[in-house]
């Protein structure tokens, strides 16, 4: 069940090390028609990290990662298949953002 997530993961992984970072873009479109908020995690964006992998850090930008159900980013162990609570995953793996500060701050990111 597994198996699929493991694979991304590995594709990930390979082009980080190739290029040094990577960036994702969500479909929105796909989730709004969905109405998939209602899912919580089952529908979430998936997130896999390896906690023991100290030479890699994840960052996870979203402006819809509050403390519910509703929150819109799943973070697992790749390793331990572990669901990360909000508590060691917020400020660690998954920041908060603000879009409107994002398109008018140019250093946001960076501060």
């Amino acid at each position: 069940m597994f198996q699929q997530p493991v694979k991304q993961f590995k594709r990930m992984y390979d082009i980080l090390t190739a290029n040094n970072s990577l960036a994702i873009n969500d479909d929105y479109v796909h989730w709004k028609q969905w109405d998939m908020k209602d899912l919580g995690r089952e529908a979430a964006k998936l997130l896999l990290i390896d906690q023991t992998d100290y030479g890699t850090q994840h960052i996870f930008f979203d402006d819809n990662c509050n403390e519910d159900q509703n929150c819109i980013v799943d973070v697992r162990d790749i390793v331990t298949q572990e669901i990360l609570p909000y508590k060691k995953m917020i400020n660690r793996y998954i920041i908060k953002s603000e879009p409107f500060k994002a398109i008018l701050e140019p250093d946001y990111f960076i501060k």
